[in-house]
């Protein structure tokens, strides 16, 4: 048996161990001397991000700056904007503001109002002017009178962000048609976009009666109009369609008194339905949020309660805290009128955050603000209009959007 060697440490040791122990210093020095090489970072820029996290930075962007600069800047974003998928993930993710437009004025650029998360109020002027205003707007897309001819009776359906324009069949002739109560809508069951045009037929004596009736065209894909049948529907209904129709999500609705006709735009069946209870002597406003219609009952001065209507079933529930202007301190103080004017709801902005408001006075020449109430915050704001505004105009719930 080999002799045993006593370490300096006062352990055991053989010469395997002592050749392990060079083996292993001589390892640990040359370590200490290694440095390792860094790897050359690549440098991180747009074009080095991953598709799914680029198509959700462009999502940020409004539809009209993707339209006319985001989507030049390379091919690659260009096939992005162009795809299905973002023009879908757009379009259902942009809020709605309130588009308001001077009607017979085919000098004026419509106002766009939008409310950001903290409830501020934002305005832009669409660049696009619609020659005889806007006679319903639908997903960020525009109905209008092609070339501003009334008598040509053709409608054009219009994207005002990008430009782009279909013209629509003419209508029929032998009946009488307004301009401002056309309707259109989309279908998500069909993927189908409907325009509806309300008509009216005077008949010739010994009856002088008038009957009403709806036409209606299923854009690319009807080469003319439908006629859709409303006898069904109770006499003093009937001139609901006097007025222009409210566009929501998958409906049109007439609403007048308690009173509201509903059309599923799938199915194009039209039912009734009434406001939740009776109230006495009072005003009904019934106004669209894009998604669903929302109807405001005047309970007082500069005081209304706010409803919101389940278009499936027609039933209403009361959906927001009453809003009272009338106990607001910064309303007496600021825009308190003071020559008898009625103030009258208008539209939401960003619904159900911000209620915009109005003057009811189409004689009040001198300036015509518009007055922005945020239903949580209680905070006022006012913008004046352009001078083309002291005429009438109309407000429609929109969003831009890259559809077409």
């Amino acid at each position: 048996m080999p002799p045993r060697r006593c370490c300096t440490n006062g352990r055991n040791s053989d010469a395997h161990s002592d050749i392990l122990s060079r083996e292993s210093m001589l390892h640990i020095r040359r370590r200490a001397y290694y440095v390792p090489r860094r790897k050359k970072e690549r440098p991180t820029n747009m074009k080095s991000l991953p598709k799914e996290l680029l198509f959700e930075i462009l999502l940020r962007l409004p539809a009209d700056h993707l339209y006319q600069r985001a989507r030049l800047v390379c091919r690659r974003w260009y096939h992005i904007i162009h795809s299905h998928a973002f023009i879908n993930a757009q379009m259902h993710g942009a809020t709605y503001g309130l588009l308001l437009s001077p009607l017979n004025d085919n000098h004026t650029l419509p106002l766009y109002v939008t409310a950001d998360a903290y409830g501020g109020i934002h305005t832009s002027e669409l660049n696009h002017i619609f020659k005889l205003g806007v006679l319903a707007t639908c997903n960020g897309l525009v109905l209008e009178l092609d070339d501003g001819d009334y008598q040509s009776r053709s409608l054009v359906i219009v994207n005002p962000a990008t430009k782009q324009s279909f013209l629509l069949p003419p209508l029929p002739t032998g009946v009488a048609y307004s301009l401002d109560q056309y309707g259109f809508a989309y279908s998500a069951a069909s993927l189908a976009y409907k325009v509806i045009a309300p008509y009216t037929v005077h008949h010739s004596p010994p009856h002088l009666e008038i009957d009403y009736g709806l036409d209606v065209l299923t854009v690319g894909v009807d080469e003319s109009w439908r006629h859709v049948e409303v006898h069904h529907l109770p006499d003093h209904l009937r001139p609901f369609f006097d007025e222009a129709p409210l566009t929501s999500e998958g409906f049109l609705h007439w609403g007048s008194g308690r009173f509201c006709a509903t059309m599923d735009v799938e199915t194009e069946i039209i039912t009734l339905s009434e406001a939740p209870y009776e109230y006495n002597e009072c005003d009904y406003y019934y106004l669209s949020t894009g998604r669903c219609l929302s109807l405001l009952v005047a309970c007082g001065d500069l005081s209304w309660e706010v409803w919101e209507m389940k278009a499936e079933t027609g039933e209403w529930r009361k959906a927001l805290p009453n809003v009272d202007l009338g106990a607001q301190k910064c309303w007496n103080q600021q825009f308190a009128p003071q020559d008898g004017r009625v103030l009258e709801p208008l539209g939401w902005v960003k619904y159900p955050h911000v209620l915009a408001l109005y003057f009811d006075d189409f004689y009040w020449k001198e300036s015509r603000p518009c007055i922005f109430y945020n239903i949580y915050t209680h905070q006022l704001h006012s913008i004046e209009l352009p001078k083309s505004y002291t005429e009438r105009y109309a407000a429609f719930v929109h969003k831009n959007s890259l559809l077409f």
